[in-house]
Formats: structure tokens, C-alpha cells, sequence
């Protein structure tokens, strides 16, 4: 008898019968067992060594006739070569199984979730975002977990990699390794973020259903960071003592230094800067993404005073575009991160080169003058108010950002005008006492 479709498909159990047996024929080893409430069961039936084995192969309609026959063939193969089918099918099952656990393997989560957020989304990573959570898994996730799955990584595992970014953490690129000041705290909040995100993405795009394990750490004491380091300003009576000692540096650190002062750049993006980020026209300094802490292009408009500066040093060193605005002494490379500060600690010992974004704030703002989000814009600080981002989060506020820095240009020239005459009034007075 053969066992087609349409004959398995009609065949019921006989009148009195608990189960039937229909055989594909003499040789095939092809059974077919037809039980009560028209249960259907394909085997394999043959003799191994001494013994006879017979093994199920699934169900009808589960597993088709044709899937029944192909299974038949390779149970045939096997024990053709002394292998048990059970045995052979045990191994490809665990193949299968393992071949379901690399799906959730951290280390091609981890691909998967950079590929779908840089080719699948309509809101695509930034390339620095990329960068950071790429340098996160290579620096410190990727050698404790790579060929771990998440279906057997509890919270407890997870905790101990992430302390170890602040036990056993690599150089930063600058260098720095004292743990007491660069603790780490953050890297080990951006490495807790990008599990967490694995996890996320494993549940919408893997249909992991199991818990996410970053739940339980969320609040763990090794991401709680002190209090936010704040950067002492130049005080508002010494600020036109500062001015006018700035004037007597040379055309390269006194125009570096007043663009500092006056347009609150941050160190980096300060030294970094090249001539083909210069735009005397539309006077303003045009500075790629990668040079800015939030990582997206920023333009920040220039006094005339600068355009000044600028223009004549243009006119000297006749530069390429790709030339670096401010140079170091030896002419050679761009102006040394340390510079900016030490030019500032010569008059004013106490304060720093970001405390200059204090000052432009502080009185920018006690002015009354000048709209909140613009001097944020030229802070270049995120806007966190979300119904003002959904509105103008394109907006650069470029054209209320000039006021600002002419506003700076003023403010500094009145303290120094102070200062020259409370200067004066001292000498008088010392010329009096003599």
C-alpha cells in the first residue's frame, strides 16, 4: 500500500480497533499508526546491529507526506552507516538550538543593533553615538561577554563587567589615569545604557520574551556621581584687568583668547579650529560636529574685533585652507590644549578656561537683554524642554546670537575702561603719598 496524501488524509481507525498500521511498502520502513481521534503518526522502522529500533518521526498533519518521506531517507542513511536515527536527530536538534542561541549572542545583538540604527531607522544614529557605544563594546563589554547569550546573563553578571570598567579601565585618549578624578562613572553609565538598548532591541526584534536584567541595577551605587565639579570664572573685578593684559599678547593668542572669552567656544573646538572653518564674509566659525561636545555641527558668530585679528594674521601667514588658525610656538601645530588656561592662570591664578562659559552666561543673563534659548545655542547646550524642541529644535538662533557677542565686546571693553581708571587713581594717589 502506499502512503499517499489522499489516503492518509481519508484513513480513520477501524470499528473495535485502539490502533492501525499501514505500511509504504515491503523495504521502505515507512509505517503510518492511526490512533483514536484520528491521531496520526509517521515511523521509522529497521533493525540496527541486533535489535529492532522504531522511531517517530512527528505527527500528520504537523509533518507533511513529503517531510515524512525525506526524514525516512536520511533515518535509512544512518543506520546504513551503524548510526542510530535517534541519535542523529538529537545532534542536529542541539545544532539548531545553538544555532537559535547565537541569534542571542551579546556579540551579534550588538552588530544587529548598530546595523538597524544606522540603515533601518528614519531617526539613524549619529556617527559619534556610534562611535561611543562601538568604543564601549571593544574597550570593555565585548571581552567578557561576546560569546554569551542573554537568555543565561543575569543581572548579577552584568553588574560585575560593568564595575570593571571602573576597576580595570583602559587609558583615556588623553592619557589621563588618576581613578580618583577620572573615576569612570560615566563610561560605566554609558556601558549600563547600552545593555539596556540590547536588551530593548532583543525584545522587538528577536521576540525575546525573558526579562531584562538591567531593570534590577538601574540604581546600583556605582553610577551615582558627585556633585557636577563647577569651574571657577574670572571674577567681575578682575575681568577688565584680564582684557587689557590679553591686548599685549601677540595677534595668535590674543585673537584665540578673545574668541574664547567672547564666543564661550570649549577648549577643543577652540584649537582645532582650520582656516576653512573661517567665513569673514558672513563673519562666523563653522566647526564639524566632531570637534563639538554634543557632537553636531556649530556655528558661532565673530566680532568685528576678531574678523580684525583674523584677517591680518590671514594676510601674513597667507594659509591653506586646511591650515590650523591658532598655532602652538614653534608654528608647527595647532595651539596646545593647555595654552588657553595658562594664559589666563598668568593674571587670574585661580580660574579656568571653561569658567569662561560662566562668565558670558552670568551676565548675559543678568543683562535682561538677550532670549534664554539663544544664549544656551551659543553655549551649545542641549535644549531639554520638549515642547520648545518639537518647535524649533532646527532652529540656530544665529541671528539673535550676534547681538550677543557684540554685547561681550562692549562688556569687556566697560570693566577694562574701570579697571584703567581705578589703575590711575592708585598711581595718582601713590605719587601723592611719595
Amino acid at each position: 500500500m502506499k502512503l499517499a496524501d489522499t489516503f492518509v488524509r481519508k484513513v480513520k481507525l477501524k470499528k473495535g480497533s485502539k490502533e492501525d498500521w499501514y505500511s509504504d511498502g515491503r523495504g521502505t520502513n515507512f509505517y503510518l499508526r492511526v490512533r483514536e481521534g484520528e491521531q496520526k503518526d509517521w515511523f521509522f522502522r529497521s533493525v540496527l546491529g541486533d535489535r529492532t529500533i522504531k522511531r517517530g518521526l512527528g505527527a500528520y498533519p504537523t509533518v507533511s507526506v513529503k517531510d515524512a518521506r525525506d526524514a525516512i531517507e536520511v533515518c535509512k542513511r544512518c543506520v546504513g552507516k551503524g548510526i542510530d536515527p535517534r541519535d542523529h536527530f538529537d545532534s542536529l536538534k542541539n545544532k539548531n538550538l545553538l544555532a537559535s542561541d547565537d541569534l542571542y549572542k551579546f556579540s551579534s545583538l550588538f552588530r544587529d543593533l548598530i546595523y538597524h540604527h544606522t540603515n533601518l531607522t528614519d531617526q539613524k544614529w549619529s556617527d559619534s553615538h556610534v562611535k561611543r557605544y562601538t568604543g564601549l563594546w571593544n574597550n570593555y563589554l565585548a571581552k567578557h561577554l561576546k560569546e554569551k547569550s542573554i537568555h543565561n546573563t543575569d543581572h548579577i553578571e552584568l553588574l560585575n563587567v560593568l564595575k570593571k570598567i571602573k576597576t580595570d579601565p583602559i587609558p583615556l585618549v588623553s592619557g589621563k589615569t588618576d581613578l580618583k578624578r577620572y573615576n569612570r562613572t560615566t563610561t560605566a553609565i554609558y556601558g549600563k545604557s547600552l545593555l539596556n538598548v540590547i536588551y530593548l532591541f532583543a525584545m522587538e526584534e528577536r521576540n525575546y520574551a525573558g526579562d531584562n536584567p538591567i531593570d534590577k541595577i538601574r540604581r546600583n551605587s556605582i553610577f551615582k556621581k558627585g556633585q557636577v565639579k563647577h569651574h571657577p570664572s574670572v571674577e567681575d573685578e578682575d575681568l577688565g584687568m584680564l582684557w587689557h593684559n590679553l591686548k599685549t599678547l601677540d595677534a595668535n593668542d590674543f585673537s584665540a583668547m578673545i574668541v574664547m572669552n567672547l564666543c564661550a567656544l570649549r577648549v577643543n573646538s577652540l584649537v582645532n579650529a582650520r582656516w576653512s572653518w573661517y567665513n569673514p564674509t558672513k563673519k562666523t566659525l563653522d566647526i564639524p560636529a566632531e570637534f563639538m561636545k554634543r557632537g553636531e555641527d556649530f556655528t558661532t558668530p565673530l566680532p568685528q574685533i576678531v574678523i580684525d585679528q583674523l584677517n591680518m594674521i590671514k594676510e601674513i601667514r597667507k594659509p591653506k585652507k586646511d591650515d590650523y588658525i591658532w598655532l602652538d610656538k614653534g608654528g608647527e601645530r595647532h595651539m596646545r590644549h593647555s595654552r588657553p588656561l595658562m594664559l589666563i592662570k598668568k593674571w587670574c591664578p585661580y580660574a579656568t578656561a571653561h569658567g569662561v562659559r560662566t562668565v558670558l552666561k552670568l551676565n548675559l543673563e543678568r543683562s535682561g537683554q538677550f532670549n534664554g534659548l539663544a544664549i544656551d545655542e551659543q553655549l551649545h547646550h542641549k535644549n531639554r524642554n520638549k515642547v520648545s524642541n518639537a518647535y524649533m529644535k532646527d532652529y540656530d538662533w544665529l541671528k539673535e546670537r550676534f547681538p550677543i557677542v557684540d554685547y561681550m565686546v562692549e562688556f569687556m571693553a566697560t570693566h577694562e575702561k574701570n579697571y584703567l581708571a581705578l589703575r590711575n587713581i592708585g598711581e595718582i594717589a601713590e605719587k601723592s603719598y611719595e
